[in-house]
């Protein structure tokens, strides 16, 4: 009985000590590069939420941004906003859950038809293509927002690498 104790003892210390030297005990915990999540509500099921709730076709820009609110940033706090000219629509990307904010209108920020959207490459696409472009090996994305820019859409990536961040237009 000893022996079992000692065995799976030493097993857990092994595991735990697999694990930190992967990193992965800190990876649910920190705000990280979110390139690479795969969330349950992708931003093309987020537009039919969208537009479900609000029965409007056109929006000042779209984000992939964090919760203002929530003291210690993970990749599980972040929201899509969908910004018009009345309000935020805000969908978690876990659950689908919407919910209305008032927003102020975004000056001299034109409106886009969220059908775009559908033609578009997707956010993991054009994160993927800021981290290459940016030539940083350990750049992480931080946020992106979808907006038009000289009629043409872009996803406005936000990178941070150390402590330096900078922010690349991608053609959406």
């Amino acid at each position: 009985m000893k022996m079992k104790k000692i065995l799976f003892g030493s097993a857990i210390l092994i595991l735990i000590g697999l694990t930190a030297s992967l990193g992965l005990l800190t990876a649910t915990f920190r705000y990280d590069d979110i390139s690479e999540q795969e969330y349950q509500i992708s931003l093309k099921k987020a537009v039919g939420i969208f537009k479900k709730e609000t029965n409007k076709t056109k929006v000042q820009m779209v984000q992939f941004v964090p919760k203002e609110d929530v003291q210690q940033q993970t990749n599980n706090t972040f929201q899509y906003l969908f910004v018009d000219s009345e309000q935020t629509l805000v969908v978690n990307p876990t659950t689908g859950k919407p919910a209305v904010r008032s927003s102020k209108l975004a000056e001299n920020q034109p409106f886009f038809d969220i059908k775009k959207i559908y033609s578009s490459k997707s956010p993991q696409k054009a994160m993927k293509e800021a981290v290459k472009q940016s030539g940083k090996r350990n750049a992480k994305v931080r946020s992106w927002v979808l907006l038009m820019k000289s009629d043409k859409l872009y996803y406005e990536i936000k990178l941070a690498e150390d402590n330096e961040e900078s922010v690349l237009l991608i053609r959406a």
